[in-house]
């Protein structure tokens, strides 16, 4: 969510405003110093901020330095609330994923782009991410349960829910690896590829 909405309160457009700096700071510092090294006392000090300040907008250290990350999930699952489902779900889960994607603010592919590396960087980071990802996927399951009146015991959500992330993944690998090159359109259109690779790959069959 932009931090100059002037349509929200005064109150969460500062709260909004000391988390993207507290993100650009630590995405800044951690991919310059690294990310063991880089101290939580040393990063508030630079924003000019409490530790008790810190701790409202962010979890843990971690959390700060994989924002871009958590805001294309926080976007995707409000997305997905609100999006009234009709045919093939997994057509649907492309589709929020795709215009999720597509409406992030045009600064966030360089800040996903450095983050991913990052990431790369710092097994602690990694484990992290995965996660934060298990938290997404179960969030997933629990809204596609409600809203097609199922249990959330249904293989068939986790499947689901899980081929959605996969397919992300394997669409932002490449892109990620080749520096964002061709922008937004390049990575959603890697990823409507490979939504559609899903039951092409289920088709494969071997030949002796």
């Amino acid at each position: 969510m932009p931090t100059d909405d002037r349509s929200l309160p005064l109150r969460e457009r500062k709260r909004l405003r000391t988390r993207r700096a507290l993100a650009d700071a630590a995405l800044r510092m951690f991919s310059a110093k690294g990310f063991e090294a880089t101290t939580l006392e040393e990063l508030v000090e630079e924003v000019e901020i409490s530790k008790s300040t810190f701790f409202r907008a962010f979890p843990a250290k971690e959390a700060v330095a994989i924002e871009a990350e958590t805001e294309l999930w926080s976007a995707y699952l409000a997305d997905l609330t609100n999006r009234e489902l009709s045919g093939r779900v997994l057509a649907e889960l492309q589709d929020a994923l795709a215009a999720t994607a597509a409406a992030l603010e045009p600064g966030w592919d360089e800040r996903y782009v450095a983050t991913r590396r990052l990431i790369l960087t710092a097994p602690a980071l990694l484990a992290y991410v995965e996660h934060y990802r298990s938290g997404i996927r179960q969030q997933v399951i629990a809204c596609l349960a409600g809203k097609l009146g199922l249990d959330t015991d249904d293989l068939r959500l986790h499947v689901l829910a899980e081929l959605t992330i996969t397919a992300w993944s394997v669409a932002g690998r490449d892109w990620v690896r080749r520096n964002g090159e061709g922008g937004r359109e390049a990575l959603i259109q890697r990823l409507r590829g490979a939504f559609e690779a899903i039951p092409a790959s289920l088709d494969l069959s071997a030949h002796p």
